[in-house]
């Protein structure tokens, strides 16, 4: 039974799910940009009349995510691109020309699983655009000066990165053959 659990979810496999997942997720999420409501049951702070101190003039409450929620993409992308002086309708046409990829992507991953003989052919190929992705990313981070977003995109280049070198170097093709032969020719 072990080793049964273990074929079927080996190393290589749970990656390819984690890349699929990320991709599908990601993609999905620009589509359903959820909205920030307050929370009227918890008061945050209030404001105070000046002659008296009881009198309460208005209470602040907290916001919470309603709906399907990451980071709002569409006003994030309108800011970027306003910084570079660029209209908000090329912000929102190459947001979700971006979702489209990534959705592509991650059905990529997935498919991968089923694609028998092919299975590892389609990973690397879906890898090798995954670190494309994150290097234009990264281009486009340091473009708008979002340093935040540059150390995640950063670091998902180096994930996809190691994993990409662990399926190259766990599964033989031509393509590790060529690298083998270099190394130790």
């Amino acid at each position: 039974m072990v080793d049964k659990l273990n074929k079927l979810f080996s190393g290589i496999t749970v990656i390819i799910i984690f890349w699929g997942l990320f991709w599908l997720l990601n993609g999905l999420d620009k589509f359903y940009n959820g909205t920030n409501q307050p929370n009227l049951a918890v008061t945050k702070g209030v404001v105070m009349a000046p002659e008296s101190e009881s009198e309460i003039l208005y209470k602040m409450h907290p916001m919470e995510p309603v709906g399907w929620f990451g980071v709002n993409r569409d006003a994030k992308m309108i800011g970027y691109f306003e910084r570079l002086g660029i209209h908000k309708n090329v912000a929102l046409g190459s947001l979700y020309s971006i979702a489209v990829l990534e959705v592509l992507i991650g059905l990529g991953f997935l498919y991968s699983l089923f694609a028998g003989e092919r299975r590892h052919d389609i990973v690397r190929l879906t890898f090798k655009i995954s670190m494309g992705i994150f290097l234009s990313f990264s281009i486009f981070d340091i473009l708008c000066g979002d340093r935040t977003e540059l150390w995640e995109h950063g670091t998902f280049l180096i994930l996809a990165t190691i994993h990409y070198i662990y399926i190259l170097f766990a599964v033989p093709g031509k393509e590790f053959d060529k690298i083998r032969d270099k190394i130790l020719g």
